[in-house]
């Protein structure tokens, strides 16, 4: 206990002369160690309790001598001191390196932006020059498709042209020629009909007794229809002569003269046309042989 006495003398001296910051932190520490030995007291005096006593400190002004020596500096209070602004200081360092640091990085940032966007503003550019370049190259392969066409359709209109020019050639000569085979045909044709026809008058002749008031310039028009074997399967007076006596004898000789067996020889065709039903004059001057 003597030797805390004389050491909080001695803390009050080092207040005194003027030492306030080592000397506060020096008494707080001591202060400290005094309550753990109290507490500690306490524990090893079980039997015998004595109460603390307080003890009232009071700071004392002394006159400045200019012969007393200057107290020393609690050395580790010093350090700790130091240390504190070696800390801070270091903090203080950290701190501006990382602010430096984070600077930097938004620095390097915008640069990466900044070229990005140059990278982006160049591609765009790029494909605005190709995108031109295809157009006009488009454009360039659709004019001369385009012009193709154009030949292509000139060179078809020209063998379309050719084609029906030869058509309508070819189609004339064929009608040329149909009317050729036509009019030989319908010259045939008539001269069948015109033979066959002479051959029912002639054979209608053979039957014929010319009545007595029969007279020349007499014409009765007789329909007759028949088989293609010549049968005769009907008559008909269509304009009488007006002799009633003629016009009996030229029905009764074509009734004695079927049936015509020649028209078996004659072509269908024309049979069909002309024969299967046929009107034929009769005149008195016809019939005389």
């Amino acid at each position: 206990m003597k030797s805390v006495k004389k050491r909080l003398l001695h803390i009050r001296s080092v207040v005194v002369h003027g030492y306030s910051f080592p000397v506060l932190l020096s008494l707080a520490l001591h202060g400290v160690l005094l309550v753990l030995l109290l507490m500690g007291w306490e524990q090893t005096s079980k039997e015998k309790i004595t109460p603390p006593t307080h003890i009232v400190a009071a700071l004392v002004e002394l006159p400045e001598t200019k012969s007393q020596p200057k107290p020393q500096i609690d050395r580790q209070a010093a350090k700790r001191a130091a240390d504190q602004r070696a800390a801070e200081k270091k903090r203080q360092d950290e701190a501006r390196k990382a602010q430096a640091r984070e600077k930097e990085q938004q620095r390097q940032k915008e640069l990466a932006l900044k070229k990005k966007k140059e990278q982006r503003e160049q591609e765009q550019k790029e494909q605005k020059a190709k995108t031109r370049r295809e157009d006009v190259a488009r454009k360039a392969r659709e004019k001369e498709q385009q012009r193709q066409k154009e030949v292509a359709r000139k060179k078809q209109l020209e063998e379309d042209r050719r084609k029906t020019q030869e058509m309508l050639q070819k189609l004339e000569q064929e009608r040329l020629e149909q009317e050729m085979l036509a009019s030989a045909q319908v010259e045939h044709d008539q001269q069948q009909v015109a033979q066959y026809s002479t051959l029912i008058k002639t054979l209608a002749s053979q039957y014929w007794n010319r009545p007595p008031s029969a007279r020349n310039n007499m014409e009765a028009e007789v329909r007759i229809s028949l088989s293609p074997f010549g049968d005769l399967l009907d008559i008909t007076m269509v304009q009488s002569s007006g002799n009633e006596a003629f016009d009996r004898s030229v029905m009764q000789a074509l009734r004695n003269a079927a049936p015509f067996s020649e028209f078996t020889q004659l072509d269908r065709r024309i049979f069909d046309e002309y024969f299967r039903r046929i009107t034929i004059r009769f005149r008195p001057e016809d019939l005389v042989r």
